[in-house]
């Protein structure tokens, strides 16, 4: 169990680090996270896109939804699905706690359905079932994961919205 360390909240802008990573921009706010586009860089140009989710400042002191958010991180490491995006690392440092994802470049599905509604042009039949057969694969993937002692880990993801696909 982490006890987070007691210090006021940091916000974050384009530039600052988090671990190895250097913040590009904010991509959304959540409501107990923020995700940041960031990136590593390594020798020889190596250069790796990721993004990183942080808990909010305001709630880095409280153990219980520290302990909520990392364990969050440590259940979707576990995950691997060609519909899911990855988790590669997970950090705390200076009272942030934090992990980082693969980033998949492109637009939401809340942003292309926008689009389209606000463009005239519905989604087509095709586009919308390759969504939805996608979407499906993944949940099925992740509500069917075991453990490595193979007992079910009864993963339920809680917030499935167009702007999370």
């Amino acid at each position: 169990m982490v006890t987070p360390a007691i210090q006021g909240p940091r916000f974050l802008a384009p530039g600052d680090k988090l671990g190895k990573y250097e913040l590009i921009r904010q991509i959304a706010v959540g409501g107990m996270a923020e995700l940041y586009l960031g990136r590593t860089v390594g020798i020889e140009g190596f250069e790796k896109l990721a993004v990183l989710k942080r808990i909010l400042p305001q709630y880095a002191s409280n153990a219980k939804l520290v302990n909520m958010f990392l364990g969050e991180a440590r259940l979707a490491a576990t995950l691997h699905h060609p519909n899911i995006a990855q988790v590669y690392d997970i950090g705390g440092e200076g009272g942030d706690f934090f992990f980082s994802m693969e980033y998949i470049h492109g637009e939401d599905l809340g942003r292309l359905i926008e689009t389209a509604l606000d463009g005239g042009v519905p989604l087509s039949l095709d586009t919308a079932l390759t969504f939805a057969c996608g979407l499906c694969a993944g949940l099925h993937y992740a509500h069917e994961k075991v453990g490595a002692d193979g007992r079910p880990l009864n993963v339920v993801h809680r917030d499935v919205s167009p702007s999370n696909v």
